[in-house]
C-alpha cells in the first residue's frame, strides 16, 4: 500500500468531532473531499494532516485556528446602520446576510451579532474561526501518479526572447 505523500491526489471521509458541552446532540456530518496533500484546496491542517497516511487508516486530527479557519480578525466585524439594511429583512441574531463591501464590490457572508435600535453589528468571520477543530479522518484512496507533478511550477520552452 502506498502512503500519501505531498503532491498525491487523495479521497477523505471525514467528520468533526463535536464537544461534549457543545450540548449538540446531533450525529455529526461524514462528509468525502477529494484533494491534493499539501496544496492549498482544504484547510491547512487537513491538507498536511493526511500525510503519511494509507488507504483505510483512520485519524484524528487537532488544529489550531491558523491551520483550520483562522484566526478571528476584528476588522470583519462592523457596526451598520439599521437604515443600510431593508424594512423587508427581519434581523435576529445569528441570521446569516450577503453583504456587498463598498471597498471592493464584493459579496461577503456575514452573521449578526448584535442589535440595538439605531444599528446592527455584523461579523465577516467564518463561525469557527478561531477555534481548535478537532476532525475525524479516514484516508480513502491515495493516487501518486504524477504527483511530483502536482506542486511543482510548470515551464514549457517557448520561443527565443
Amino acid at each position: 500500500m502506498s502512503q500519501v505523500k505531498l503532491g498525491d491526489r487523495v479521497r477523505v471521509q471525514f467528520s468533526r468531532v463535536r464537544s461534549q458541552t457543545s450540548g449538540d446532540a446531533r450525529p455529526p456530518k461524514l462528509k468525502t473531499l477529494e484533494f491534493t496533500a499539501g496544496g492549498g484546496e482544504v484547510m491547512p491542517g487537513l491538507s498536511a494532516g493526511v500525510v503519511g497516511m494509507i488507504p483505510g487508516q483512520h485519524k484524528r486530527l487537532t488544529l489550531q485556528p491558523a491551520d483550520a479557519f483562522g484566526p478571528v480578525q476584528p476588522q470583519l466585524v462592523k457596526e451598520i446602520p439599521r437604515a443600510q439594511i431593508p424594512k423587508r429583512i427581519t434581523l435576529r441574531l445569528g441570521k446569516r446576510l450577503s453583504a456587498l463591501s463598498s471597498l471592493s464590490g464584493r459579496r461577503r457572508r456575514v452573521r449578526v451579532v448584535g442589535l440595538n435600535p439605531k444599528s446592527v453589528k455584523v461579523d465577516g468571520n467564518h463561525v469557527l474561526a478561531g477555534q481548535v477543530i478537532e476532525l475525524d479522518v479516514q484516508l480513502i484512496s491515495v493516487d501518486a501518479s504524477s504527483s511530483a507533478n502536482r506542486l511543482s511550477p510548470q515551464f514549457e520552452t517557448g520561443g527565443e526572447s
